[in-house]
């Protein structure tokens, strides 16, 4: 990888999350100290969840920040802000830039943390893990290194859908400071598919998730409890999903996608955790069908200014009320969409046209609903058997439907009015989550829906949909 990135991944991986590492002073660990337990791998895996969550990756950007912005969610965003050149495309904007440059280093620094950890955990003696751990550990690693690659492409690369054959992105399966050729998009697809089979046969063995083994907090301190904050069986199979879908491989897609749904592990939140006038008990991120989220101690900092207003701050990342009311949510068929009702608010824009998803609001909540940024969720596997199976996705369109409050049903017959169903259900179920941006450019739409009346024919560039590489990575790596 690129020389600045394999010299900060050293100091990332050593010293970047000071709360979860502490073995000695971060100028002192050494690696085959912290390798030598088995408590040092499940501290260097926690890092890795633990900086996912900082605000240039999961935590603001890769989620209802830059990547929402970019995939035209918002109708506005704060003036004089970087928000505002990233939501007109301007990559070469000095702020846009660093951000991007951010979100490349940051998944990469990731990366390499991953491999460091892989190669010493190859090394160590597995007899030293508790009963499962070896293989969970090891599962979640590769699983990982999979899941940051897919999103570096799917930001990075020309779309498979565009270009299977164009010059795409290092897949970096090694640490150290060589450098890694770029692959193609597909053959980045192939290491990525690879590497999530080899996850899924470890963990399919040994996660509590599947074998149904019962784990308690007294069984090896409850390390395998809570199974969703962590990249888990279905967690893999739902990414292999997305992954397939990408590449057009629908019968494969809707294998991995059902695999999930079947197992019965994610099911679909309850109308009295939701639609409920006590406002602190309103699940507003559907936990019970989270199949890989983060704990984010740190959430409500982030969303403060952006989806949500105080006295001192104006939420700045807003929908137009026209858009809600005869577009994303019409009166006709939506009036009773939980999504809407509860969780879609005025409050706080200091403008009676804005109005903003309350969806990651946390104060006065319910403890159970807290802190949580939701990265993979059960109706994106619904979603992705609507694409995959077009004959069909009336049905599975009108199963997130009955479970959202909406009693109307799908009626369209037509694959593009289908398309169109399916990506205003993304919208619906994802605002916030950085999804929308993901689904326009697989399908390599030349136009969005946008402007004042949130119509489907504002031009798009396609070219647009490919950040550029940090210029550093370009000079220091040779890349194309």
């Amino acid at each position: 990888m690129k020389r600045y990135i394999l010299l900060l991944a050293t100091v990332f991986f050593l010293t970047s999350c000071e709360d979860w590492l502490d073995v000695k002073p971060k100028s002192e660990v050494e690696g085959s100290e912290l390798f030598s337990t088995e408590s040092g791998f499940k501290d260097a895996l926690t890092g890795i969840y633990t900086a996912m969550t900082s605000s240039n990756l999961y935590g603001k950007e890769l989620t209802f920040g830059f990547l929402d912005v970019i995939g035209d969610v918002y109708y506005n965003v704060s003036a004089n802000s970087v928000y505002a050149y990233a939501k007109n495309h301007q990559y070469d904007n000095s702020g846009v830039e660093s951000m991007i440059n951010a979100i490349w280093s940051g998944n990469y620094n990731a990366i390499a943390t991953v491999n460091n950890i892989l190669e010493n955990l190859e090394a160590a003696d597995a007899n030293m893990f508790s009963p499962d751990n070896y293989n969970v550990i090891k599962g979640e690693l590769i699983g990982l290194r999979a899941f940051f690659h897919f999103d570096l492409l799917r930001l990075f690369a020309p779309s498979w859908k565009a270009d299977a054959t164009a010059t795409a992105i290092p897949y970096v399966t090694t640490y150290g400071y060589q450098i890694t050729p770029q692959s193609t998009v597909e053959e980045v697809l192939d290491y990525i598919l690879e590497d999530l089979e080899e996850a899924a046969n470890l963990l399919r063995e040994s996660d509590p998730i599947v074998t149904g083994r019962e784990i308690t907090a007294e069984d090896d301190d409850g390390y395998l409890m809570n199974r969703h904050f962590h990249f888990n069986y279905y967690a893999v199979k739902a990414t292999m999903a997305r992954v397939y879908l990408y590449k057009e491989d629908r019968a494969n897609a809707m294998e991995c996608a059902l695999e999930v749904i079947d197992s019965q592990k994610f099911p679909w939140t309850s109308v009295d955790d939701v639609a409920t006038g006590t406002v602190a008990d309103r699940d507003r991120t559907f936990t019970s069908e989270q199949i890989f989220s983060l704990q984010m101690p740190n959430l409500s900092d982030n969303v403060l200014g952006y989806l949500y207003g105080t006295m001192q701050y104006s939420a700045s990342l807003v929908i137009y009320r026209y858009w809600m009311d005869y577009m994303i949510w019409p009166s006709a068929t939506h009036s009773t969409d939980w999504r809407y009702v509860y969780f879609i608010t005025n409050e706080g824009t200091n403008n009676s046209s804005y109005y903003i998803t309350s969806k990651f609001w946390q104060e006065d909540m319910n403890d159970d609903f807290v802190n949580r940024m939701p990265l993979i969720r059960l109706p994106e596997m619904y979603l992705i058997l609507a694409e995959a199976d077009m004959a069909n996705a009336a049905d599975y369109l009108n199963a997130i439907r009955e479970h959202r409050g909406v009693t109307a049903k799908v009626t369209a017959t037509e694959q593009e009015a289908l398309l169109d169903e399916i990506g205003l259900e993304y919208y619906r179920e994802y605002i916030g989550e950085g999804q929308m941006f993901y689904w326009y450019k697989r399908l390599n739409r030349t136009t969005h829906w946008g402007g004042y009346y949130f119509d489907n024919n504002v031009q798009f560039d396609p070219d647009l949909y490919v950040l550029p590489m940090p210029q550093e990575e370009i000079e220091f790596g040779n890349r194309n």
